[in-house]
C-alpha cells in the first residue's frame, strides 16, 4: 500500500500490517462468506483492499470525501489489481444529497476530515449522497463499514430504505463524540434508530469512552 508516512493508522499498517485488529479480523470472516461491502470513508482503502482480495467474487463501493485521499485511494486499489472489484466514489455519504464543507483536517493525518459546520481555509465542498441513492434495488449488502468522523448517524440515515428491507447484513460504524457534539447529533442517534429499523446492536469497546465501535445486524 502507499501510506503517508506522519498518520498514525498508516504507521501502524507499515509496522504491524494491519489497522484495527478486530475489525481488520472481523471484516475478513465476513469476507471468507463473499458479497459486497461498502465501505464508507475509504481513507486509503486499507479495508476494501482487505475485503476484495479474501475472493475474487467479492465486491466493493468505496467512498472517499476527502481529496487528499483521491489519488492515493485510486493508487492503492490499481498496485493491488483489484479495478475489476473496487469501485470508487470520490464523494461523502450522508443523509441527504447535495454539498456540505468538510474539514480536510491536519495535514499530518489523513483521517481526521470531515463535515464542518463553519467555512474557513481548511475546508472545501464536497459532493455528498445518499446509499438509498446509490444501491439498486438488486443488491443485497452483507457489510457496512462507517467511518466517517463524527457523521456515522447521517449515512445510516441515508440507508434507511435499505436498513428497513434488511438488505444490509452486518454494519460496523464508530461513535467519534466530539466531533459528533460539533456536529449536534446525540450519542443515542444511530443505535435507536438501528434498533427501530430492526437491527440488534452492541458496542465493541466501552460506550462511555469518546470513540466507540458498534456492530449491528439484522434481526432474524
Amino acid at each position: 500500500m502507499s501510506l503517508w508516512p506522519t498518520d498514525e493508522g498508516h504507521s501502524n499498517i507499515a509496522f504491524t500490517g494491519f489497522y484495527e485488529l478486530d475489525l481488520s479480523e472481523r471484516l475478513t470472516k465476513h469476507a471468507r462468506q463473499g458479497g459486497l461491502m461498502i465501505d464508507a470513508g475509504a481513507n486509503y482503502g486499507y479495508f476494501s483492499l482487505l475485503w476484495a482480495a479474501a475472493s475474487i467474487q467479492n465486491r466493493v463501493l468505496a467512498f472517499e470525501a476527502s481529496p487528499r485521499n483521491h489519488a492515493a485511494l485510486n493508487k492503492n486499489v490499481t498496485l493491488n489489481g483489484l479495478i475489476s472489484q473496487i469501485r470508487i466514489f470520490d464523494m461523502a455519504v450522508g443523509k441527504e444529497a447535495g454539498t456540505l464543507s468538510f474539514s480536510l483536517g491536519a495535514q499530518d493525518e489523513t483521517g481526521w476530515g470531515g463535515f464542518s459546520d463553519s467555512d474557513n481555509e481548511k475546508t472545501v465542498l464536497v459532493s455528498v449522497v445518499t446509499l438509498d441513492s446509490r444501491i439498486s434495488e438488486d443488491q443485497q449488502i452483507e457489510v457496512l463499514k462507517i467511518d466517517v468522523e463524527g457523521a456515522d448517524t447521517w449515512v445510516l440515515y441515508g440507508a434507511k430504505k435499505l436498513l428497513e428491507s434488511k438488505r444490509i447484513k452486518h454494519v460496523y460504524f464508530e461513535q467519534n463524540k466530539e466531533r459528533m457534539r460539533l456536529l449536534g447529533i446525540r450519542d443515542t442517534e444511530a443505535p435507536d434508530f438501528l434498533r427501530k429499523v430492526g437491527y440488534t446492536v452492541k458496542p465493541l469497546n466501552d460506550p462511555n469512552s469518546g470513540l466507540v465501535e458498534y456492530y449491528a445486524t439484522a434481526e432474524a
